[in-house]
């Protein structure tokens, strides 16, 4: 075999099909885990404005679909580096109730680095934890299977909080990235995370310079190229994300030859 090529993708995860796997009788006994957040208020003004290279077209704060605050300190939760009030957000996960740390942290050389806890039987206190990766640095994305026998622990008492309630500053949006490019075509990237650590999908929007003025559609809003100069574009937003759910797949591509 001769030498490989590896390209990572990351990838909008489709709320319709998440809702179909999360729904289907063969998926309920696996132990799958899916991280899925919140679309929420724009950040952003919503009128006819000026967009520079750089600037966002779309801008909305972005929330966990669950959310939890550790009740009291413990030995678990202080080894992990958790303060007692801890928040933690909701992984999606068949047969038991997991909750991670949102704070995206290093991986080391060896092993992974996101604590997370589990409540199996759903009586609102974690009798076991584990630690796994996220695949983005951006926004906490937690892919593959929670293990069938996670360490114990002694019971951790915590509490759902409304999700608005999220203390971590975390937005989506689309960024303009300019028209240098052979045919002058307009280029956008999504983004996600925080000022300090974003990603982006690697799938960009592109608007084509025929197309002005002209509408773009993405992840369900709508916004109006009104004019293109030196200086950026001008932009209507016609209709803001919808507070839908979203999130990202990470999917690693080798290439032999």
């Amino acid at each position: 075999m001769g030498p490989h090529r590896q390209a990572v993708r990351t990838r909008l995860i489709f709320t319709l099909l998440l809702a179909l796997a999360g729904s289907a009788p063969a998926v309920a006994a696996s132990r799958g885990m899916t991280t899925l957040w919140m679309v929420g208020e724009p950040l952003v003004p919503a009128g006819e404005r000026q967009v520079s290279r750089l600037d966002y077209v779309f801008k909305h704060r972005l929330l966990p679909t669950g959310l939890a605050e550790l009740s009291e300190g413990s030995a678990a939760a202080s080894a992990a580096g958790l303060a007692p009030d801890a928040q933690l957000i909701e992984v999606q996960t068949p047969g038991a109730t997991v909750f991670c740390d949102p704070v995206i942290r290093s991986k080391k050389l060896v092993g992974h680095a996101q604590p997370c806890f589990v409540d199996g039987d759903g009586d609102g206190r974690f009798e076991g934890s584990f630690f796994t990766t996220s695949v983005t640095k951006g926004i906490l994305t937690i892919q593959g299977k929670r293990p069938g026998t996670p360490k114990a622990i002694a019971p951790l008492a915590y509490r759902r909080l409304d999700p608005s309630a999220f203390r971590e500053q975390m937005f989506l949006g689309l960024q303009y990235r300019g028209n240098a490019n052979i045919v002058g075509n307009h280029v956008f990237d999504v983004k996600y995370g925080t000022e300090e650590h974003s990603g982006s999908l690697t799938t960009r929007v592109l608007h084509k310079k025929r197309n002005i003025p002209g509408s773009t559609e993405v992840l369900g809003g709508r916004f109006t190229i009104l004019a293109a100069s030196e200086n950026g574009i001008t932009v209507r937003i016609d209709q803001p994300l919808p507070p839908e759910p979203f999130g990202v797949l990470q999917t690693t591509t080798y290439r032999v030859y």
